[in-house]
């Protein structure tokens, strides 16, 4: 490894352009066993590498543009298929819920795909995530061969940076770390922390440079443009128009997970 972890993880940033240069079979295992050492127990995950420049083209149209240009693409699942297998042949069943094993296995993936990336950026990689895999499940199920009780998280490219990014902004710690009990953020400590975070991402164009502007849910004039678009307009804006969760549920239910 040619970082330390806590160099790896506080200079992570998402990479989006990619050398013409492949990641060889051996790198990517590398990377799995590093995921695989991801807490819990339950190991309810499943990798699924492609280099296949069709498939990849595909998934660009849904995921995101420049995934089309990675030289691989992977996708992280969550898999109760093989659990339950390890089950049976002790001879038991899982009876546990299917809320409680939802959770554990988003659990499950997130530490996987989150050492995945930490020690891909120790190797000197770059990835980035794609948060809209579980919504084109019915896609990826058919391209990958997902079978019952196999359900896919979260996608991500994998390659070597063209353009290596600095890390990007976040929330003061301050927002997120709190001793002995949960402090609620006063009005002016919200504004406080938006301004830290719109003031870098602005001043990058980071949204510019994307073309990533949602556009407003509201009716009437979207009077905010890109020197003012930031990532407080960003999220409002993405979770103020989400209405998904009984199409996700749907496509659980197709693949076997019954809510």
């Amino acid at each position: 490894m040619e970082k330390s972890a806590l160099d790896a993880i506080l200079n992570r940033a998402t990479v989006r352009s990619y050398l013409d240069k492949d990641v060889p079979d051996e790198v990517i295992e590398k990377l799995a066993r590093a995921a695989q050492q991801a807490p819990f127990t339950g190991q309810m995950y499943a990798f699924i590498y492609t280099r296949d420049k069709e498939k990849k083209e595909i998934l660009a149209k849904h995921l995101g543009r420049h995934l089309a240009q990675a030289p691989v693409f992977i996708l992280f699942c969550m898999d109760f298929r093989k659990l339950e297998k390890f089950i049976a042949y002790k001879g038991r069943e899982n009876k546990s819920g299917q809320v409680q094993m939802l959770f554990l296995g988003i659990q499950d993936v997130a530490y996987a795909a989150a050492n995945m990336i930490t020690a891909a950026e120790a190797m000197g990689l770059g990835t980035c995530f794609f948060g809209g895999a579980p919504m084109i499940a019915p896609l990826l199920t058919e391209m990958f061969k997902l079978p019952d009780r196999v359900y896919p998280v979260v996608g991500m490219s994998l390659g070597y940076p063209a353009v290596k990014p600095g890390p990007r902004p976040r929330i003061p710690t301050w927002c997120v770390l709190f001793k002995d009990e949960y402090h609620d953020l006063t009005e002016d400590e919200v504004a406080q922390a938006l301004s830290v975070m719109d003031a870098g991402l602005i001043r990058e164009g980071y949204y510019r440079n994307l073309g990533a502007k949602i556009p407003k849910p509201e009716a009437g004039e979207d009077t905010v443009d890109y020197d003012t678009y930031g990532w407080g307009e960003h999220i409002s804006r993405k979770y103020a128009r989400q209405a998904q969760s009984e199409i996700l549920k749907q496509l659980l239910a197709e693949k076997g997970i019954v809510l």
